[in-house]
């Protein structure tokens, strides 16, 4: 084998989070939630675009709102993983989502600044996590 510079120790281990300490059945539930979210974001990415109230940025909140739910359910369903590759993973999905609104004739077009939400929301799913793995374990 040749020399690997990302090593299954860069990806899965040392996770330190609360939910790792969650049962099997609770890790599954919530890898349900998270393919059943992903789907919906997919679905409400890729199909044409309604008319709307244009509220100014509105838009951008809900893609921040999404993503930090997406995340709050898809860290403890990849428990395994380290966080932070849970969220560059999360921020892929959600860049292929944008691209692929650029190259579909659906009404939509691809944005960074949605990317940047996406990984926005996904980040403050991490930080949620890690502020109430600090809470729960830190001693009274």
């Amino acid at each position: 084998m040749g020399n690997n510079n990302i090593s299954k120790g860069h990806i899965v281990g040392d996770n330190k989070m609360i939910y790792t300490g969650f049962s099997i059945g609770m890790q599954r539930m919530f890898l349900v939630l998270a393919v059943v979210l992903a789907t919906v974001i997919v679905v409400k990415s890729v199909t044409p675009a309604l008319p709307s109230l244009s509220i100014s940025n509105m838009d951008k909140v809900i893609h921040v709102l999404a993503y930090l739910i997406l995340g709050l359910v898809t860290l403890p369903a990849l428990s395994r993983f380290k966080p932070l590759m849970v969220w560059i993973g999360l921020c892929g999905f959600g860049a292929s989502i944008e691209v692929a609104q650029g190259l579909m004739s659906t009404g939509r077009s691809a944005d960074i600044f949605d990317g940047i939400a996406n990984a926005g929301g996904a980040f403050l799913a991490l930080v949620s996590w890690r502020i109430l793995t600090l809470l729960i374990r830190k001693p009274i």
